[in-house]
């Protein structure tokens, strides 16, 4: 009886054994189809941002060539000699010295005009005397650059 009794549990372990086995066979494909799954939706992902990415640089692309072509038209009609065309087209002649018709206001301020158009110089401040000096001097110059809206380039 006791042997009977071993073989049934031998049996039973050896059944509970491959059940463990199908299990574990079964969990392992089933973690291997969802990691295969992820995968594909990923570079799926990736690849229609790709696609999204050169039609987008494409569009880019057409309207550079758009604007420069603007830019040309824009140039061809600012031209000088298409302009002075078009103004004859429309009636308009040079102005003379006899044309000019100056109006005088009272009491208006006048401005020497050899005075205004000269340049005033600004004074040169004094070469730093060690290299402390000179670095400040220079952060002090790129700041007030910076300030006024200048590029030291």
């Amino acid at each position: 009886m006791m042997a009977r009794h071993s073989r049934d549990q031998l049996r039973r372990f050896r059944t509970l054994t491959e059940a463990q086995a199908v299990l574990g066979w079964a969990v392992i494909l089933v973690l291997a189809a969802l990691v295969g799954a992820i995968y594909v939706s990923q570079a799926s992902r990736t690849a229609s941002v790709g696609r999204r990415i050169q039609m987008m640089q494409a569009e880019m692309e057409t309207l550079k060539r758009e604007n420069a072509a603007m830019e040309r038209q824009i140039a061809e009609a600012q031209r000088l000699t298409r302009l002075q065309a078009e103004a004859a087209r429309l009636g308009f002649v040079p102005a003379g010295p006899d044309d000019i018709e100056y109006i005088i206001v009272p009491n208006y301020p006048v401005v020497n005009s050899s005075v205004a158009m000269e340049p005033t110089a600004t004074p040169l401040p004094p070469p730093p005397d060690t290299m402390n000096g000179a670095l400040w001097l220079a952060l002090r110059s790129r700041i007030n650059g910076f300030v006024q809206g200048e590029a030291n380039e």
